[in-house]
């Protein structure tokens, strides 16, 4: 009589050869995911530094190229979508500020040329806050009708235009009658289908903006820390699941350092985290311990292509491409129609503009292709710690105030400027679209330390959720020693006074120029407080407060840039933590 083990161990071998054998059959299914990230209201070509590696016995470096230009990405994404139609376009953060065509329009006039790429689904930046709550939620929010007229009578201009693709804020509330605490803006999450797969987006907007401005965030609540956003994305995608999504991917605009965190610690089944904010360039994912990969495709001189290939439910390959959009790629005729439209009043001879956003003024009064002088050397802002055009910019407001020190915020637009090259107005307001007012202001050497060590917090913790952008501001008039292994907090070592290379006591009081907004708190410049006796700086022939635009204007109109930046480093990192280009991240990515 046969064992009856042994019968049972046959039935169990047969079995599993015929579960093999039906997995081997079902056949698999590729789909693109195309990553488009930090528009930044780029409509036209610019030129942008790119890190190389170069040849074996050379250093990785940057080298300029020509990047970007909505029309030139519109031919990319068309090109992918022919080569597989079972794709799908995201959007993720920044769109619709950060030129001079979308400063003066609340963003309006980028939208058409966007709309035109034909996105799938999105999610705003933290930039995209930058027009008022009031304007945000007219662009993204579902206003009842009432709600609306009302909020347009109050922003008393152009109805702010809304994108026409979905966007997604899983971690974005509202606060305020007549809508419930808790209450979401915009839907968390969303299932769309790419061929015969079906793909569960999660959505994740900035949560900086709380820090950025109060006007920005006013009525709405960000989720904040870690283990919330752990919960909220398990969560998320439990819910997707439910609803039938094979694959599940989350956009995210925290930033590349806060979603590598993020997976490592979130539950197993996120495939990937599509990021945003900070720039940064992945040319090979990262791969958190969840098994969820990271990756995030720059700014727009970049476009994200991830081939995911499924069997049944299952992820079993992946193919991650950065594409440059550069000079090579022919422009879409309709998407350029469509910018030259927006850009043809700014480039009218009879321009006059000011700006629509209460409490601030900048005329407009000369087409945006007007020369404005030479680039005193290579201008740029691609340097966490010290960069050009922080040095010039901090210079010449330091000069106009009549300061010791001068403190500029370290953002990210850019225009990219070679020596001698001629420098238009437009490339002036890439640098600064925004239009606070300079002024001067006192303050002790204690507190100038202190907002020091949380700048440097919010760009090097070693915990990413303290992170609020990735580039430290500009300080011009002082010499910084630092020590970036230190913990927050304690990485000042010391401060000394240019030229006179005296060191800066705690009761010591320095004069400093930097920027003040209509909603700044008491005591608050370029978002550091503490101060005492700010006062505006007049402009005499305007009769207004100087912007700190107009300063840099004037100064290349009068060639008062020559010699401007100092030539030697002037903040020093005692542990010689390596910086982009060698490193391949402008904001060191820390190890876990």
């Amino acid at each position: 009589m046969p064992d009856s083990r042994s019968g049972l161990a046959l039935v169990t071998t047969l079995l599993l050869l015929l579960s093999s054998s039906a997995l081997a059959e079902t056949p698999t299914q590729t789909i693109t995911l195309i990553h488009f990230n930090d528009l930044h209201a780029n409509l036209v070509p610019h030129m942008d530094r790119v890190r190389v590696l170069g040849a074996e016995d050379e250093l990785p470096h940057a080298v300029l190229e020509e990047r970007g230009g909505i029309a030139r990405l519109a031919t990319l994404i068309m090109r992918i979508r022919e080569s597989n139609p079972d794709s799908l376009l995201m959007n993720i953060g920044d769109t619709y500020h950060g030129g001079v065509e979308a400063l003066y329009t609340r963003g309006n006039a980028v939208v058409p040329a966007v709309d035109a790429l034909g996105i799938d689904v999105g999610v705003p930046g933290n930039w995209d806050f930058a027009y008022g709550a009031l304007a945000t939620r007219l662009r993204y929010g579902p206003n009842p009708p009432g709600i609306a007229r009302f909020i347009d009578s109050l922003m008393n201009d152009e109805p702010i235009a809304r994108p026409g693709f979905p966007n997604l804020a899983a971690n974005l509330t509202q606060t305020f009658p007549p809508f419930s605490a808790g209450d979401p803006l915009l839907p968390g999450t969303l299932v769309l289908q790419a061929g015969e797969v079906r793909v569960g987006f999660i959505g994740l907007t900035a949560d900086i903006v709380p820090r950025m401005a109060v006007p920005f965030s006013w009525g709405f609540g960000f989720v904040q820390g870690e283990d919330d956003y752990r919960e909220l994305i398990d969560a998320s995608a439990q819910k997707l699941r439910a609803q039938g999504a094979q694959l599940v991917v989350v956009m995210s605009e925290l930033g590349l350092h806060k979603d590598r965190r993020l997976a490592d610690i979130v539950q197993p089944g996120i495939a990937v985290f599509f990021s945003a904010h900070t720039h940064e360039v992945t040319p090979e994912p990262l791969r958190g311990s969840s098994g969820a990969l990271v990756v995030e495709a720059g700014n727009d001189g970049w476009l994200g292509r991830m081939d995911l290939t499924l069997r049944g439910d299952e992820l079993v390959a992946h193919d991650w491409q950065l594409l440059p959009v550069d000079a090579s790629l022919p422009e879409d005729p309709h998407v350029r129609a469509l910018v030259d439209q927006a850009r043809a009043p700014f480039l009218a001879p009879n321009v006059d503009m000011d700006l629509t956003v209460p409490g601030f003024h900048l005329p407009l009064t000369r087409p945006i292709d007007t020369v404005i002088g030479k680039s005193p050397t290579h201008l740029h802002r691609r340097g966490v710690l010290q960069n050009p055009f922080n040095q010039l910019l901090g210079e010449m407001i330091r000069r106009t105030a009549d300061a010791q020190v001068s403190m500029t915020p370290g953002l990210r637009f850019d225009s990219v400027l070679q020596p001698g090259e001629p420098v238009t107005l437009e490339q002036a307001y890439r640098y600064l679209p925004m239009a606070p007012k300079l002024s001067v202001g006192e303050i002790r050497g204690d507190a100038l330390r202190a907002n020091l060590e949380r700048e440097l917090t919010r760009v090097f913790s070693p915990d990413p959720f303290e992170h609020s952008g990735g580039w430290f501001g500009g300080f011009v008039g002082l010499e910084i020693d630092l020590d970036l292994s230190r913990p927050d907090g304690e990485r000042v070592a010391e401060m000394r006074m240019l030229p006179s290379g005296e060191p800066v006591g705690p009761d010591d009081v320095l004069r400093v120029a930097s920027c003040v907004r209509p909603f700044d708190g008491d005591g608050v410049m370029c978002g550091s407080a503490d101060f005492e006796g700010i006062s505006p700086i007049q402009n005499a022939s305007s009769g207004r407060t100087w912007t700190p635009l107009e300063v840099i204007i004037r100064a290349f109109e009068r060639e008062e840039v020559a010699g401007a930046i100092d030539p030697l480093p002037r903040v020093h990192d005692a542990a010689a933590i390596e910086v982009w280009p060698n490193a391949p991240f402008v904001q060191p990515l820390t190890e876990h």
